[in-house]
């Protein structure tokens, strides 16, 4: 048998979505790759180069997929890759094709100067290859009684909500500044904006109020979740949750909120009738300094972090978190490390959604409770 290890040309696109299809329909439920990643996997979408595949005498049996992006985080600008469709065929299985992809994708994303990675997927599977569940999502639970009681029996509004077809060329590009408007986003190219919104086959959906645009919403197919809004005025969420309900004939609906997102917290926090929080998917942090430096800096816009210092051991490097004046700043130094970590357990330091509760021998550290957890997230439409 003639094993090859190759990256994936347009040539071999309808092959490997047929993988997908096969491979995870099997396994779960009925899946349309191209539907649901429609900026990886339609013909307009595909890239050359960003899948990893195996070929046994020509034909593909396994895959990864992996994707850059550029995240801005207050001024800071990081490479990162998303690891996406990680898929052996069954018959072709216990050969080590899913742990040579991963490690050529990581090798690559490295040479390519990325500073972070994330995918979804079984934690210790991925484990072996360096990431974990870190950053914190926060989902809301509201439901038409939260809404009838903070709006009255006679709940009325002048909110409409329109559905956001193709042929929507202003009002697409109207979202499409709004979401690139704020200190923190990943870059979604103009050119494949639609198809990104269209990740997992997600809605998205105008807010309007008397005749203006002042937001939108991107739901789930079936409209029990909603994973991204921006809104000009966050004081319209609960009104604007309680049109959505009536309009998609929900009893209930699921907000995703990241911490930086302070008002939609403070409003859902006045309304919802649940809350949790959850990690935000399985990362890997491939330049430890840019990506402290450049989440530390959007915790200090969130919050006023007290001064101090502290120098984590991580990979035979000693970094040093140093806070003054509500200004973060890390570098690689020779100072006497306050703990010694591995790359998971630092990265459950620095990001777990649970770290402040669990500092392990910083429990006793003021500073480090203050510090941590670092609010690191990616949004659903930019998860693959």
């Amino acid at each position: 048998m003639h094993v090859e290890y190759v990256k994936a040309t347009e040539n071999d696109l309808n092959e490997l979505v047929d993988l997908l299809d096969f491979v995870f329909s099997t396994a779960y439920s009925p899946n349309d790759f191209e539907a649901m990643l429609p900026d990886f996997y339609s013909p307009k979408g595909f890239a050359t180069g960003t899948n990893y595949i195996v070929k046994e005498d020509g034909k593909i049996v396994a895959n990864v997929g992996a994707y850059p992006a550029v995240y801005h985080v207050c001024g800071h600008e990081l490479k990162i890759a998303a690891i996406s469709s990680v898929v052996v065929h069954r018959r072709a299985r216990s050969r080590g094709y899913m742990k040579k992809l991963m490690e050529m994708a990581l090798m690559d994303m490295r040479k390519d100067g990325a500073t972070l990675s994330f995918l979804i997927g079984q934690r210790q599977r991925y484990e072996y290859f360096g990431f974990s569940p870190c950053g914190v999502r926060l989902a809301y639970t509201c439901n038409k009684t939260n809404i009838r009681h903070s709006f009255g029996g006679s709940f009325n509004s002048g909110i409409e909500l329109r559905e956001l077809k193709p042929e929507d060329a202003k009002t697409w590009d109207d979202i499409y500044k709004m979401y690139h408007a704020g200190s923190v986003y990943i870059r979604r190219p103009q050119e494949r904006f639609l198809d990104i919104m269209g990740t997992w086959e997600s809605k998205t959906i105008g807010v309007y109020l008397k005749g203006t645009l002042v937001g939108y919403l991107s739901a789930s197919k079936d409209y029990g979740a909603i994973h991204e809004l921006s809104i000009n005025e966050p004081s319209l969420l609960g009104e604007i949750i309680g049109v959505y309900l009536n309009k998609y004939q929900r009893n209930d609906v699921t907000v995703d909120v990241h911490l930086p997102e302070t008002e939609v917290v403070s409003q859902m926090s006045a309304v919802a009738e649940t809350v949790s929080a959850t990690h935000s998917l399985n990362f890997n942090v491939l330049d430890y300094p840019a990506v402290l430096n450049a989440f530390l800096m959007l915790k200090s816009e969130m919050v006023v972090v007290p001064d101090g210092e502290i120098t984590v051991r991580v990979q035979d490097e000693n970094i040093t978190i140093t806070v003054l004046g509500n200004r973060p700043s890390v570098a690689i130094t020779d100072k006497v490390p306050d703990v010694v970590c591995t790359h998971i357990e630092a990265m459950q330091l620095f990001f777990s959604n649970v770290s402040a509760f669990a500092l392990g021998p910083l429990g006793g550290n003021a500073f480090a409770r203050c510090l941590f957890p670092i609010p690191l997230f990616i949004k659903k439409t930019d998860q693959s």
